[in-house]
């Protein structure tokens, strides 16, 4: 009998011990990160308690260049001074170790510096729980926090009990809802568009940059159908792009439009909606919803037709040319500051 290995048994013995190699070097690499998270913390945590103990102001700027050299000179780049400040204030943001270990679980470090930079806890929390659902790499999240996402997302102007009941929802069941889904307004940027184009050319361009435009919708959303052909009353009707949303188990119909907001676009999407629920929805999913994108919002028609807290119908800006970064979030910010007024005003 030969002791040689035929072709295929070296095959799957080769992809086996692969596999293990793999699998064994991610818990390896995962372990060593959270191990090193929570070592940070605690050097934070040391550095903060002797600034206290000592509570002069000018001893903690001194402390940490001080520490920062003796650390290198022994441990190497790690331990620069631009990292010691990360770990005080890793330390000072998070000072529960217990939420910290959990955390650390699921994201690595260099997601974790990112996150405690973001001053306001419920915004940090929305991008922490967003990382984990959807899975982003450190340069989405990055990517997501430049776009100020938290401001575009439908969340940020409802009331904190919301927000922070949305979250936990988030976090606790898994469960995404259409608040932390749906965004206003879009950026479609990257398709291109300049000066004068059609619906069609809209449309066209958003199926050529496909990818692009469900990375700006969010990654559970999955394409099923342009110009979905509905037939009511022997007439024809058209949805322009039909996706489907893992997370809220939903068809999403999705309507665009060139200029301004009109009343009249509502009962078109009603329309749609209902006959989705009718003749597409199957069983175990929720009720369709719709996002009628335009490039501009019409606010007293939609709060007369009471869209703002409309579960089933969305209605979203889009922007396929970003202004100053500035002036986006100066907007934004008026934004979020008018829906608390009426929140409060309620």
């Amino acid at each position: 009998m030969s002791d040689k290995l035929d072709t295929n048994d070296k095959s799957e013995l080769l992809d086996s011990i692969t596999d293990l190699i793999d699998q064994t070097r991610h818990f390896v690499a995962k372990t060593v990160n959270q191990e090193l998270t929570l070592l940070y913390w605690k050097i934070g945590k040391n550095i903060n308690d002797e600034i206290l103990k000592n509570d002069r102001a000018d001893y903690g700027k001194k402390i940490i260049p001080a520490l920062s050299i003796a650390l290198t000179n022994k441990y190497g780049v790690g331990f620069n001074k631009r990292n010691l400040q990360s770990f005080v204030k890793l330390n000072t943001t998070i000072e529960d170790f217990t939420i910290l270990h959990t955390m650390c679980a699921k994201l690595s470090w260099s997601h974790i510096r990112n996150l405690i930079y973001i001053e306001n806890d419920i915004k940090r929390e929305f991008y922490i729980q967003m990382s984990i659902h959807e899975h982003w790499s450190v340069r989405t999240l990055q990517e997501r926090i430049d776009s100020m996402l938290f401001e575009r997302t439908a969340i940020s102007k409802k009331s904190e009990e919301t927000i922070i009941k949305d979250l936990a929802l988030l976090k606790n069941e898994k469960q995404i809802t259409a608040d932390l889904t749906f965004r206003d307004p879009y950026f479609l940027d990257f398709l291109g568009l300049h000066d004068s184009y059609s619906e069609k050319d809209l449309e066209s361009t958003i199926l050529a940059q496909l990818q692009n435009f469900i990375t700006e919708m969010g990654s559970e959303f999955a394409f099923l159908a342009r110009q979905k052909r509905i037939i009511i009353d022997d007439e024809d009707f058209y949805i322009d792009l039909l996706f489907y949303h893992r997370g809220l188990r939903r068809l999403v119909a999705i309507d665009l439009k060139l200029g301004k907001f009109k009343a009249a676009y509502k009962g078109q999407m009603e329309l749609y909606l209902r006959w989705l629920e009718k003749n597409e929805q199957k069983e175990g999913e929720n009720k369709p919803i719709g996002l009628i994108l335009c490039s501009e919002k019409s606010p007293e028609q939609i709060n007369y037709l009471m869209l703002d807290n409309d579960e089933q119908i969305k209605v979203s800006a889009y922007l396929t040319q970003l202004p100053e970064k500035k002036l986006l979030l100066e907007k934004l910010e008026r934004a979020i500051a008018i829906a608390e007024n009426n929140i409060n005003k309620k």
